[in-house]
């Protein structure tokens, strides 16, 4: 009896393997997940963020240092071109602009006087050069008075010089007093007012920067002013098209143009950016100036082309024979390729690729796959250290969840 329950359980466990290995018989490999090559529209795009500017400002600075004794206008305030902006005490500008004008004054006194010498010097030059033809005056006498006519004339000079220099300080004197009145440049708008009343504006010199009193700005024309990396902006031309979205106003897009892509790059930390600048085509009035935007600038779009998720096109290096070897320096046998794996009858088949433009998850294929191809595009592990012929399967959840993503993809493209 005993013996007879042993070999019925060893019957049942051989059973339960034999079923359990033909059950699993068409699961041998590692797991991947595939999706088809489809059509679709690919568009590449690059983003960047940065803040809404006028296109034309002026930052206003002053060029004589004083009390601001008159500010007239306020931030927001329509100005137009040779508006009064503010005034800057003019007491000691006056006073300075009076000295000048009479140092000027004084400096043509002298011309007038050396002038008169030199006259007389030149009268008595000639009358010593008859008197020693003569032999009446000696040599001695005569160079004594050819020596103070040149000394004369020399006199002459130096007072026409200081005068010269009399003048440009008047000038000086009379552009710094006029400084003190600083006008607006050009119709616009108060953008920023950085002053007060009673505070004093301060000029810049070459190694001080001055201090910006305010900024005028034409808000009739807005854009977007936002920083690109290196490896980004090559893929950028003026008169690209853009959408432009402010954090104020999240749910409404605004259109734009590429007008402007900065020639040299501004270092951050370790990456190199430009400066490119995106005019909106129709300002919305509630957008400000100093808003931050998120710009999407579109490079290429490539329509109904043959496209497949990015992480399916993978890098192989090859041996002359076609086999994937790991990367050796110097071996100039080997061969760098783009690729994608297929999933055909449970196993996998490496193909060469070309491909075009892509986006945030697809690529265009140019060459190398079909529409309706099962490429592999996953897991990444898996995927990564895939090769030409090897044994793999599709885990059935996954396969039914890729199944229901693609129903649903195409639901959404048909509704679009």
């Amino acid at each position: 009896m005993k013996r007879a329950l042993v070999i019925g359980g060893v019957v049942v466990v051989l059973a339960v393997v034999l079923f359990a290995s033909l059950s699993s018989s068409d699961g041998k490999g590692k797991v991947i997940e595939p999706e088809k090559a489809g059509r679709r529209d690919v568009v590449a795009r690059v983003k960047a963020s940065g803040t809404i500017n006028p296109r034309v400002k002026v930052e206003i600075q002053s060029k004589v240092i004083g009390e601001i004794v008159a500010l007239p206008i306020k931030e927001g305030d329509t100005i137009s071109a040779g508006q009064i902006l503010l005034e800057i005490e003019k007491e000691q500008y006056l006073a300075a602009r009076d000295q000048a004008n009479a140092v000027l004054g004084q400096a043509t006194v002298n011309l007038e006087r050396a002038r008169a010498e030199l006259a007389n010097e030149e009268r008595n030059y000639k009358r010593m050069l008859d008197l020693n033809r003569e032999g009446v005056a000696s040599q001695d006498a005569l160079d004594r008075a050819r020596l103070a006519r040149d000394s004369a004339e020399i006199a002459v000079r130096s007072q026409a010089e200081t005068i010269r220099q009399a003048r440009s300080a008047l000038q000086r004197a009379l552009d710094d007093l006029q400084r003190t009145t600083i006008r607006s440049p050009m119709d616009g708008v108060v953008t920023a007012l950085n002053v007060e009343k009673g505070e004093t504006a301060v000029m810049g010199t070459m190694n001080f920067a001055g201090s910006v009193l305010m900024t005028v700005g034409d808000l009739s024309e807005l854009l977007a002013e936002v920083e690109v990396a290196e490896s980004e902006v090559v893929a950028l031309k003026v008169g690209q098209k853009a959408t432009i979205r402010v954090d104020a106003l999240p749910d409404t897009p605004l259109a734009g143009t590429v007008t402007e892509i900065g020639s040299s790059g501004l270092k951050q930390v370790d990456v190199v950016k430009f400066r490119v600048k995106v005019v909106l085509e129709k300002p919305d009035p509630r957008v400000k100036p100093g808003m931050t935007a998120k710009v999407e600038i579109v490079t290429a779009e490539a329509p109904g082309v043959v496209a497949v998720p990015q992480q399916a096109v993978q890098t192989r290096w090859l041996d002359g024979k076609g086999k994937e070897v790991t990367r050796r320096e110097g071996d100039s046998s080997q061969r760098e390729v783009t690729v994608a794996y297929l999933f055909v009858g449970n196993k996998t088949v490496r193909r060469e690729v070309k491909t075009g433009i892509h986006d945030e998850l697809w690529v265009e294929v140019t060459e190398g796959l079909a529409e309706g191809d099962q490429v592999i595009t996953g897991p990444y592990r898996t995927l990564r250290a895939l090769k030409d012929g090897e044994a793999v399967r599709v885990d059935k959840k996954a396969e039914k969840g890729a199944g229901d993503k693609a129903d649903a993809d195409k639901e959404k493209g048909s509704a679009d």
